[in-house]
């Protein structure tokens, strides 16, 4: 008889979170569970993933109530309308994703007596540029929820010791699971129509291109990389940078952008869909990331994959990932001198920024193929459900 297994997430945006969970989702079918998905409306200019699971067969089911924002009234519909759900369809695991679903999820699936609760951190919801009364929140939130579970799934060690030094969860209730891709694709990359994407865009070989991949949003924290550009076309006057994402953000940026005549040097590309991503990083000379709160992003390993130096805030997991100096550089958060100074390094040095790509090429540090990741899901599943009579809720 086949493990019945849920999987909750709040919306189906294009992005690591969600490809993680689909592509965890379409995994474990492929090793015998059946697995079901639940998530709410995807916003539509962040994209959505409705396509890609029904080509890899995963069934999934939207809740309307479900949805990002706090809302007593619909968080309280949504709660017993999954509780009922799942009690109905009498699942061994729920396994929950991002932070409403996560708290809603965990919650329901104790009141339907779930077997086995698990929960995955992505990232964590509070972050140190949140107001005081805001983190408190967030905090209390999570630890309230994590006694609703008995295992919480993290793609950084780094949120498991947050977690921990904030006494939210025992140690002993993590596991490190990195988010999975298809590693093949961007490792074995054909660059060879590279002059025709930036041709696409308005680039030519004498541009020195700088790009950010992410949804265009605050807490991705794009206007701090476009105040530190404006620094770097002092220095390198031939830089352009790309944008490639959508959100709801957008106006804000363009505005900025025009207001301070960047914009022959700015590129916005829009949403750019994820079997495309590859070749967008393909025509970046540096990758530069200064979102506000992040697990792990896989455009990181993305790019490294594909010999690409990586420019971050020093935040979450990034320094699990990037030497310092050696395949990119860390960068005091909301410090945009700094900033500035080490885009400029690399991009007055295209040579260095080369040597930095290689070195990251070949010094890739964990596996991050979805094989592993459906594998590490898969053996943490089977230890669990060996042991469900053993385990406690509140462990």
């Amino acid at each position: 008889m086949k493990n019945r297994i849920l999987h909750i997430i709040t919306l189906f945006s294009v992005g690591g979170a969600t490809e993680n969970t689909v592509f965890t989702c379409a995994g474990l079918i492929k090793k015998g569970y059946e697995v079901d998905l639940i998530t709410g409306p995807h916003i539509s200019s962040e994209g959505s993933m409705f396509e890609i699971t029904k080509k890899l067969g995963v069934p999934v089911i939207t809740f309307e109530n479900l949805k990002r924002e706090i809302s007593p009234l619909h968080d309280l519909v949504v709660l017993f309308q999954l509780m009922r759900f799942i009690r109905k369809n009498k699942y061994d695991i729920v396994h929950t994703h991002s932070t409403k679903a996560g708290i809603l999820g965990r919650i329901a699936a104790w009141m339907a007596r779930t077997p086995i609760i698990i929960h995955h951190n992505h990232a964590n919801p509070f972050h140190r540029f949140q107001n005081a009364i805001k983190q408190k929140f967030y905090k209390l939130a999570e630890k309230f929820a994590g006694y609703f579970c008995h295992k919480i799934f993290s793609v950084t060690q780094t949120i498991v010791d947050e977690m921990v030094q904030y006494n939210l969860a025992p140690k002993e209730k993590f596991e490190v699971i990195r988010s999975g891709f298809d590693t093949s694709i961007f490792s074995n990359f054909d660059s060879s129509n590279d002059s025709r994407t930036k041709a696409k865009y308005g680039i030519n070989e004498e541009n020195v291109v700088i790009g950010k991949i992410a949804r265009l949003s605050y807490v991705k924290g794009h206007i701090y990389l476009l105040e530190a550009f404006i620094k770097v076309l002092v220095k390198v006057p031939n830089a352009k940078l790309v944008l490639i994402g959508s959100g709801d953000k957008k106006d804000e940026l363009t505005d900025f952008v025009e207001k301070n005549n960047l914009s022959d040097k700015v590129i916005f590309t829009g949403l750019i869909p994820p079997a495309e991503i590859p070749s967008m990083i393909s025509i970046l000379d540096i990758v530069a990331h200064t979102a506000l709160l992040e697990g792990l992003p896989r455009v990181f390993t993305q790019s490294m994959l594909m010999g690409k130096p990586v420019i971050s805030f020093d935040l979450d997991g990034a320094h699990e990932v990037i030497d310092d100096g050696k395949n990119g550089y860390l960068v005091e958060p909301l410090n945009i001198d700094m900033l500035a100074e080490k885009i400029i390094d690399l991009a007055s040095d295209i040579n260095k920024a080369r040597e930095f790509g290689e070195y990251a090429r070949n010094n890739i540090k964990y596996d991050f193929s979805i094989e592993a990741m459906v594998e590490n899901n898969h053996r943490l599943y089977q230890q669990l459900l060996q042991n469900k009579n053993l385990i406690q809720v509140n462990e």
